[in-house]
């Protein structure tokens, strides 16, 4: 089989999926098949992108690195091109949460990889990150620490077993760190100090809490790792213990320049910021108290790929994150039920039939109604304005970034005037779940009452129509108040809504 057939035999698979992870120093493609329950890795590839080094001083990402991205993206699109929606991930990690043209980049990488880019928090890459640890190490320590140094970020995860229990995004990795002390590539024993002391800095405000958690196992993950491991061997068998790492920064310091790095230890590409990442594990190790530590080959693509396979057998963490809200900020579970259904009902009468676009679409609006009256937890005046900033701000396993504020949103906007002003979230039009989840809040008002019997709801363009029974009309007067009044807020949206009573 040549390689075109290969890559059709990969791309055809029902039961094929892909994860990418957009990172800050490479991008990393992992294609594997779902076997039995186990995951059976088919084709791995790497592209080193640096999009952490491209980040200007305007905090925008450089054209010459986006070309640079969009280039290799256009490598990897053929591998995953023809793969279901469902089957593919596609996530930007700190990079791309800092970059002030975020949604320009994704934009145009979307229409080169022809699947949707998330971008997701610091907390929810760790998660991810440990979940994939967790599954490559057999070990029975039940408590473990896990340490993952990027390009644009480290993240700190403490855990028992499967369960990530303690998550702390650190806004600096190898590249920035590299930049910040080692940028004419000149190495030094005084530079090395310097960023070491500047990694236990960043590192005080979570020192405490990961003391105080404590650990049986420290496990390290991610390019930085493996290099770090790899230069050990060259001159040890120990692996990353306090005492090789002292060495192998002695050893570093010798080189008197990033460019003269031997390349028994690692590529130049990542010899680039090589550096950063040894002064940022030394803080750790210092800062934590660690002797040792073991090298994990699970990362984020591998936490992604377990979601993906997750939610292809209705196991998705995102709904557990939203039941665990219900109770959590005192929201009436049988009301956020009725509306919920009451919407659903109503979006099935659009869309009869249900494609992968649809179904998000479906369980977001699930997950909006469930969620609406969130923000009554801290006021009942203006609550979807408290519900908005809560669900855009929030820890939600499970949810992206952009999901979270496609939520925010949606809660914003499901009473009083639409901010037609404010732009929407990234990623799809959200405007027919908008006016679904205000009927639907408008017919469940009074929480006790029954719906109508009986709705015709229907869509043309920007057009509603919606028909109801009229004696049910005349015995809910306020019902009927309240549509005539959300037909005038939605004609100020330029939303038509025309409202007919049927015998």
């Amino acid at each position: 089989m040549d390689d075109s057939d290969q890559n059709h035999a990969i791309d055809s698979a029902s039961d094929t999926y892909a994860a990418l992870d957009l990172g800050s120093n490479s991008f990393h493609l992992l294609v594997a098949r779902e076997n039995d329950g186990t995951i059976q890795v088919l084709d791995r590839h790497r592209e080193m992108t640096r999009l952490a080094a491209g980040l200007e001083s305007s905090g925008s990402l450089s054209q010459e690195c986006i070309d640079l991205a969009l280039a290799a993206l256009r490598r990897i699109s053929q591998r995953i091109r023809s793969l279901p929606q469902h089957n593919v991930r596609v996530v930007g990690t700190n990079a791309l949460r800092q970059a002030a043209n975020r949604d320009a980049f994704i934009s145009q990488a979307e229409s080169v990889l022809r699947h949707n880019i998330d971008v997701i928090s610091g907390r929810e890459e760790g998660r991810l990150i440990y979940d994939a640890v967790a599954q490559s190490i057999e070990s029975r320590a039940p408590r473990r620490l896990v340490i993952d140094i990027g390009g644009g970020s480290t993240e700190l995860i403490a855990g028992h077993r499967f369960e990530p229990h303690l998550s702390e995004s650190i806004q600096i990795g190898c590249i920035s760190m590299t930049e910040r002390w080692f940028k004419e590539g000149k190495l030094s024993a005084s530079r090395m100090a310097n960023a070491v002391q500047d990694m236990q800095r960043e590192l005080e405000v979570v020192e405490h809490s990961f003391r105080t958690y404590g650990w049986d196992l420290s496990i390290g993950t991610s390019g930085t790792m493996l290099a770090v491991q790899n230069a050990i061997t060259q001159f040890s068998a120990e692996g990353i213990t306090k005492a090789t790492l002292k060495e192998l920064n002695h050893r570093l310091i010798c080189f008197g320049h990033i460019d003269n790095i031997d390349s028994s230890w690692c590529s130049a590409r990542r010899a680039q910021s090589l550096p950063g990442g040894i002064a940022m594990l030394q803080g750790i190790f210092k800062t934590l108290n660690l002797d040792a530590l073991e090298v994990s080959n699970g990362a984020l693509r591998e936490g992604l790929l377990h979601q993906l396979v997750g939610r292809a057998h209705d196991v998705d963490i995102r709904e557990r994150s939203v039941r665990a809200l219900v109770p959590r900020f005192h929201i009436d579970r049988h009301h956020a039920t009725l509306v919920a259904e009451t919407a659903l009902g109503m979006f099935d009468q659009l869309f009869p039939e249900l494609n992968d676009q649809f179904e998000d679409e479906r369980q977001l609006l699930r997950w909006a109604a469930m969620l609406h009256e969130i923000g009554m937890s801290i006021s009942h005046s203006a609550y979807h304005k408290h519900g908005a900033y809560l669900l855009e701000h929030l820890d939600m396993p499970g949810f992206t970034l952009t999901e979270q504020s496609q939520l925010g949103w949606l809660v914003r906007t499901h009473r009083r005037r639409i901010q037609t002003e404010e732009p929407m979230p990234h990623g799809r039009s959200l405007m027919h779940l908008c006016v679904i989840l205000r009927l639907a809040v408008t017919f469940r008002r009074n929480r006790a009452d029954a719906r109508p019997a009986s709705i015709e709801f229907q869509k043309e363009g920007e057009s509603y129509s919606i028909a109801i029974d009229r004696h049910w009309l005349n015995a809910h007067p306020l019902t009927r108040m309240d549509l005539d009044q959300e037909s005038s807020l939605l004609s100020d949206a330029c939303i038509q809504l025309a409202i007919t009573e049927t015998e």
